[in-house]
């Protein structure tokens, strides 16, 4: 026979009956719920915007006065990313952001050849 639930009753009822109170573990006192109300460790993380995620710029084909850059066709003076095409040559393609000079190949083996600081 289960004896445990009869037992549990009847001091339920004893401490009750006594004036006592039942202790709840997970009841949080006013002081504690004051004093822990300011915790930084109880506050909600700051909102973190995502990164920018960084297209490289790849040259696959020259053409003439063409080059076809991230899958479109450029002119000497467009403008591809905040960055001007100063020059196509059937090797290389420079684009001017700023006082930078950018060099970039032609292909997938060195997609930057150089970057230079201009006047």
């Amino acid at each position: 026979m289960n004896y445990f639930l009869p037992l549990f009753t009847v001091a339920l009822i004893a401490v009750k009956g006594i004036g006592g109170e039942m202790y709840d573990p997970f009841a949080q006192t006013e002081s504690m719920k004051k004093k822990h109300s300011s915790s930084p460790l109880l506050m909600p993380p700051p909102l973190v915007l995502p990164a920018k995620i960084a297209v490289p710029t790849v040259v696959t084909a020259v053409m003439n006065d063409k080059a076809f850059i991230n899958n479109r066709w450029y002119h000497v003076n467009d403008s591809l990313n905040g960055q001007v095409i100063v020059s196509i040559q059937p090797r290389f393609v420079s684009l001017k952001e700023g006082n930078r000079l950018i060099i970039l190949g032609v292909g997938n083996q060195r997609r930057i050849l150089g970057i230079k600081e201009t006047q």
